[in-house]
Parts: C-alpha cells; structure tokens; sequence
C-alpha cells in the first residue's frame, strides 16, 4: 500500500485538524460545483476528499483563490510516461518518472486558468521537459492525450 495515502486517510479519518478539514472540504466543494462527469465520475465525496488530501500532502495541486472563494484548482502526478489510468485508480506513488500526469484542472475563467499555469510551471519546471499525459473522457469513451511543453504555450498566449 502506498505509505504516504494511508498517512492520509488516518489523518481524515482522526480529524484531529479542524482547520485543514475545513480548507479541504472547500476544494472538495469547488471540485464537486465544477465536476462534469468526466473527471470524477460521480466519485462519492468521501473519495474527493482523501484525492485532495493526498495531493496536499504530496504537493502536486496548484489553488487559485479570490477572497474566501476557490476560483481554480489543479492537480497532478509525477509519474512514467506509460501510466495510465490504473496508475491513478491503484493510488501508485509518484515516480520520477518522464511524465506528468494531469489529474483535475478546472478555473472560472481563462485568466484564472492561465495563472494556475503559469503557477504550475513555477512549481513543476520539469514539466517543460516532460511528457505531459492527460485522460479525456467525451459520450462515455476515456481517450489519453499525450502533448508536451507546448501545451504550456497555447495556454499561455490566450
């Protein structure tokens, strides 16, 4: 079992950190108002909330907040370019790997999701280096998109 995820789940499961509970909670509620069925796939919250945990604890998400409102939210795995999504539904540690695996990116508006890119390069500067692997789901059928770097590009110039 991966050490670090069930570090989590007895950190919830305690809720020992009433504030940490309550910001986590918040991202759960945003990821929820802004799921469309093909990220989280109607997930039940309990399940959100440990996703979010664990990528607090792992220091792969990027929040963008505005006042007391969360305006954007990614989340991301370091991982090898062959990892799909089992890497993801078997809660694998992160590698080292060559690749990034984008996980939840969602914002209010394109302002909002180009800075959490721009963050997100800041934080991951690897991720100009690496392959960067995202799942896409459209009519019930997962397709992975593999892009890299440039990507980062087109975000950014819109």
């Amino acid at each position: 079992m991966n050490p670090l995820l069930k570090s989590v789940q007895i950190a919830l499961q305690n809720a020992t950190q009433k504030e940490a509970i309550v910001y986590i909670n918040k991202l759960v509620n945003f990821c929820i108002e802004k799921e469309n069925g093909k990220v989280l796939n109607e997930w039940p919250r309990e399940l959100i909330q440990l996703l979010v945990a664990y990528h607090i604890a792992k220091n792969t998400i990027i929040v963008e907040e505005e006042g007391d409102k969360i305006i954007g939210l990614g989340m991301w795995y370091n991982c090898n370019k062959d990892a799909g999504l089992s890497f993801i539904d078997n809660w694998e540690p992160d590698t080292d790997g060559d690749a990034i695996f984008i996980g939840f990116l969602n914002a209010i508006d394109t302002k909002t999701f180009k800075r959490i890119t721009e963050r997100f390069i800041e934080v991951c500067p690897d991720a100009l280096h690496k392959k960067i692997i995202m799942l896409r789901r459209k009519r019930g059928i997962t397709t992975r998109i593999e892009t890299n770097h440039k990507l980062f590009n087109k975000i950014l110039a819109i």
